[in-house]
């Protein structure tokens, strides 16, 4: 994790082409520092590293960003790595000029949880970058929230690029026990000292969709029998397969004999855990789930109100990203068409102009027998010009389009976010309060619709249920 207290730059130039402006933040590999590189004029981060050119894990990371520059940064969600050269005593790696971290942006937000069309932009983009890594045998294997860059916020809202390769590895070069991970994100396998392998980097992905959704740690430990603690709470203890070959298993569980009775493994206590290590536990969760199915019918801010249909399909992904066991953890690829990555979500944006509103539809499948009215009601790309359509003139219904979706917009200090919400129109009655969790399950009645959405929930009741 990059420090954010000031510092005077390790060196005073890099090179005759490139001009320090600041340090962007230090860690024990060395600094971050912004420079203009000057026969382009581009501002660029350019990562100084402490150790000497032999350094071991040096030339590791620089032969990954080499391999990495055979696919295009901008398809694979990858940093892109301009050039790295040597001096006598430091390595540079110069990178592309990111906006900030996904940690940086959580706590301009003051933490709140983000709109799921961005959770939903993320997750796609690094599971795309991890699918990357996963096909030239690479494991990130230092996934977190400070280690995923939004690219330019203002332009391209939560669009992101993984970065920081110091710590990955080759699958190939991986044992069990070695420890790597950030803890908070660290996979049970890991903490467990079992054979691991690119899984342990979904199950870190899972931990930021949780942080994202929630708005804090799902996992914040203080270390590795607290955040496996929190771990079996919320999913149950591991396998007994998976402990019965866990090098690990005996710092966190006892073993019960009985005569003609195979091992039974119990879980420690606290007490019986700070008595055997003299480690301290305690509870630091800001809130405690009795499992992941109750995040369905959570919400913690009004700005992270979407349709219970929309949080349910974002649950279920988490819940096949936190696996206990690796090998059913779900994959990138499957991760990349899940249903909750492949849902288009509707914004300012992607809202044709009022003259040529299109209808967004309200199945997600027709009834065995009907066909699809042509009125091309595809959801169009961040940009993306509408289509006249030459079926049905779309002005017809412009006007109950406009009454059925409104734009709240949300903001606090200099960020701001647009989240789409679905509201009734109703002459005669108001709606229900979303400060109140009952909201969620209790109906809501509303008044017949008319026109073509009419006519399509009225199939939905007839055949879909």
């Amino acid at each position: 994790m990059l420090s954010k207290k000031k510092h005077q730059p390790l060196i005073d130039t890099i090179s005759e082409n490139y001009q320090i402006l600041k340090v962007l933040g230090a860690g024990c590999y060395g600094q971050v520092v912004e420079c203009l590189k000057l026969d382009t004029e581009e501002t660029v981060a350019v990562k100084v590293l402490k150790q000497k050119n032999s350094s071991k894990n040096n030339m590791r990371e620089v032969l990954i960003l080499e391999r990495l520059q055979c696919f295009d940064p901008d398809k694979s969600h990858i940093v892109r790595c301009h050039e790295c050269f040597q001096s006598i005593d430091r390595t540079f790696l110069v990178f592309e000029m990111l906006d900030m971290s996904l940690h940086d942006y959580m706590n301009k937000r003051r933490r709140l949880p983000l709109p799921l069309k961005g959770i939903q932009m993320m997750i796609r983009d690094l599971a795309t970058a991890l699918d990357t890594l996963k096909g030239i045998g690479i494991i990130h294997s230092d996934l977190k929230m400070d280690n995923v860059m939004l690219v330019n916020h203002h332009v391209k809202p939560f669009r992101v690029k993984l970065i920081d390769f110091g710590l990955a590895v080759k699958i190939s070069e991986v044992w069990p026990g070695v420890v790597m991970q950030p803890l908070w994100n660290r996979s049970p396998e890991i903490i467990l000292g079992l054979p691991f392998n690119e899984a342990i980097d979904i199950w870190s992905l899972g931990t930021i969709l949780a942080e994202m959704l929630l708005g804090f740690p799902l996992f914040p430990g203080r270390h590795e029998y607290d955040v496996l603690r929190y771990i079996i709470d919320l999913l149950g203890e591991p396998p007994k397969e998976l402990l019965n070959r866990a090098v690990n298993t005996g710092l966190f569980f006892k073993e019960k004999r009985k005569p003609f009775v195979k091992k039974h493994w119990t879980f420690k206590t606290p007490k019986e855990f700070q008595r055997e290590t003299l480690m301290k536990t305690r509870e630091d969760r800001a809130y405690s789930f009795s499992s992941l199915e109750a995040l369905k019918k959570t919400r913690l801010h009004k700005a992270n109100s979407p349709e219970l249909e929309d949080r349910t399909e974002c649950v279920e992904l988490l819940k096949e990203m936190l696996t206990m066991h690796q090998n059913n953890r779900i994959t990138p690829e499957k991760i990349l068409v899940h249903p909750f990555t492949i849902r288009r979500y509707l914004s300012r944006k992607d809202c044709p102009k009022p003259s040529s509103h299109c209808e967004p539809s309200t199945l997600k499948e027709l009834p065995p027998g009907f066909t699809e009215v042509q009125m091309d009601e595809r959801t169009l790309e961040v940009g993306e010009a509408p289509k006249e359509s030459s079926a049905i003139s779309t002005q017809a219904v412009q006007g109950e389009i406009e009454q059925e979706w409104k734009l709240e917009s949300i903001s606090n200090e200099d960020w701001e976010i647009e989240i789409i919400e679905s509201v009734m129109a109703s002459d005669n009655t108001k709606a229900p309060s979303s400060s109140s969790e009952e909201s969620l399950s209790s109906p809501v009645i509303s008044q017949p619709r008319k026109g073509i959405r009419g006519f399509f929930s009225k199939m939905k009741r007839n055949f879909c249920l």
